[in-house]
């Protein structure tokens, strides 16, 4: 049995696998799939090859079938595409055939606002395409990893359609207490008010409209990742985009986008009190983990540093999939008759116990003999050598 760890979250499906544990390419040589499809005439195109041409075809794009998954007709039905379950199962269906190789079981990570109907249909999309389901898990269990004793432990995440916070209670077991998502603020409505920012400043500065065209548009929106990366440690740079034989160049300055999402991170802001002052936690020191999509937000993390009392931890990439394969183990029952358990909590640990010395542990590499063991006796080792023979050698140690 190999296990598989899958991150279900519509802005990017991760996989994790092999020994030792790593994310797995899911989609191509890459390691997110977004939860995007695109009907054609004799197939669905999925994930990113679906993203990258997202704003060509507008009116064909269908990036809902994961935050709504159900089976209930869509309003314009496709040959491929009759309700969301089935687009999903086709999204799934392609990341299995980038992963199998990799392991023969699987257990997924799901967001918090998945309910057991939902996991009812994940389970038999699974079985459909004979991808053997070990069990779910709440994706903000799965993700922690870092006890904070004596402190209010909020998961935030954000998806294409929505965003998420989630109290965690620390006790023997760190269990899901409440939640709350908020899909007014997600990754669509944030991605398009910064791309029409960055338009608005080309046409200022050259008259040239990036929104004019259905591929300029496309590569603004594709481009976005990269730059906001950019902006995570420089407040500008200058943006180069070319049209036909002409290039167009404009400074871009972070105060400019940050005007599109300052309400935004203030009423992410409020989600947070509000969650604090809800459970009567205001005296307790507030631990956010944030995933890597969240955590991707430039300036998100010096808003939430005005919080009182607050301390940020950002999640490794997929931490949810990687969580998954780490603590299956201690999982008990997990299995439900022929079906899959679903877990929304997990063993904890509130402190490291006392130890009174630390014993590194060396790799093999690192490893060095000191003595060599010969019947009864130990022999040590040195610089100065040891001599093994039967005639006995006059300047030095030795086995006769």
């Amino acid at each position: 049995m190999t296990l598989l760890g899958l991150e279900l979250s519509d802005a990017g499906i991760l996989v994790a696998g092999g020994k030792p544990a790593r994310l797995l390419e899911v989609d191509g040589q890459k390691q997110e799939s977004p939860g995007v499809a695109i009907p054609e005439k004799k197939r669905l195109v999925v994930g990113n090859s679906a993203a990258s041409k997202a704003h060509l075809f507008p009116l064909q794009v269908i990036n809902r079938f994961w935050d709504q998954l159900n089976t209930e007709p869509l309003k314009q039905t496709y040959r491929h595409a009759q309700n969301h379950a089935e687009i999903a199962c086709t999204h799934l269906s392609h990341i299995w055939e980038n992963i199998k190789m990799h392991g023969d079981e699987m257990i997924i990570a799901v967001p918090d606002y998945y309910d057991r109907e939902q996991l009812g249909l994940i389970l038999g999309m699974a079985q459909e395409l004979s991808i053997p389901v070990n069990g779910f898990v709440s994706l903000p269990i799965a993700a922690s990893f870092n006890p904070c004793p004596d402190a209010m432990l909020l998961h935030l995440d954000i998806h294409l359609h929505r965003f998420e916070i989630v109290y965690l209670r620390q006790d023997e077991h760190l269990t899901r207490e409440n939640s709350v998502a908020v899909q007014e603020i997600n990754l669509e409505q944030l991605y398009r008010g910064w791309v029409e920012s960055i338009a608005e400043e080309f046409v200022r500065t050259t008259r040239f409209d990036p929104l004019h065209q259905a591929a300029t548009e496309q590569e603004l929106y594709s481009r976005l990742p990269a730059a906001l990366e950019i902006f995570k440690s420089h407040s500008s740079f200058i943006f180069e985009i070319s049209h036909g034989k002409h290039r167009y160049r404009t400074p871009l300055l972070w105060d400019l986008l940050k005007q599109k999402s300052e309400a935004v991170y203030d009423e992410i802001r409020r989600s947070i009190e509000k969650m604090r002052d809800a459970h009567e936690k205001n005296s307790l020191l507030i631990a956010l983990q944030l995933t890597h999509r969240i955590a991707r937000l430039p300036g998100l993390k010096d808003k939430l540093s005005e919080i009182d009392h607050c301390e940020i931890m950002e999640l490794e990439p997929g931490a949810g999939a990687l969580g998954v394969l780490r603590i299956w183990d201690q999982l008990g029952d997990r299995h439900s008759g022929n079906g899959a358990s679903f877990f929304t909590s997990r063993p904890w640990r509130q402190a490291e116990p006392k130890v009174s010395q630390t014993i590194p542990y060396e790799t093999p590499g690192k490893m060095r003999p000191t003595h060599l063991l010969y019947r009864d006796v130990a022999y040590p080792l040195s610089q100065k050598p040891l001599f093994m023979g039967y005639d006995p050698y006059p300047a030095g140690k030795g086995i006769y």
